[in-house]
């Protein structure tokens, strides 16, 4: 399927916020109440079966975390990547886990590494940090002890 063909069949069924084709994949913008429709409508009809992996990026700037899902279709060899802004001081989402498998445990680490609630989501159980760590290790503004800043590129 190309790039338009894809976007196309996205935009009969949902309103998107904005769109880009970068490195040859699809990423869609939407509005966060729409994640857990989009992603099953993208596997059960566009065959969008593979998730490979669910992360976030931090936006400090803008306030806001985005929630990514990059999935893959086996059948089309199609990829797109569903993007979602979520406001800073209160990042949630509901989880996708029951939709893919794969979600679960990403949807646990990003949790624990940018803050993010995924509502229902069966077990958020810390995967990698310390107990007792205060903060969420990949949001900008993370400040440790131990942590040695990068060099200002200025």
């Amino acid at each position: 399927m190309t790039f338009v063909e894809l976007l196309d069949n996205i935009k009969a069924k949902f309103q998107i916020a904005g769109s880009k084709e970068d490195i040859g994949i699809l990423n869609v913008e939407i509005e966060k109440s729409q994640i857990r429709q989009m992603l099953s409508y993208l596997k059960d009809e566009l065959k969008f079966d593979y998730m490979f992996f669910t992360t976030a990026l931090d936006w400090p700037a803008n306030n806001n975390v985005e929630a990514i899902y990059y999935l893959f279709s086996y059948e089309t060899k199609d990829k797109i990547v569903v993007r979602a802004k979520l406001d800073r001081n209160k990042p949630e989402i509901d989880t996708v886990s029951d939709i893919y498998r794969t979600a679960e445990w990403h949807e646990r680490e990003t949790a624990e590494m940018f803050g993010i609630n995924y509502i229902n989501h069966p077990d958020l159980r810390p995967l990698l940090t310390p107990d007792g760590l205060e903060g969420y290790p990949l949001r900008k503004d993370f400040k440790h002890e131990n942590l040695i800043p990068m060099p200002d590129d200025k």
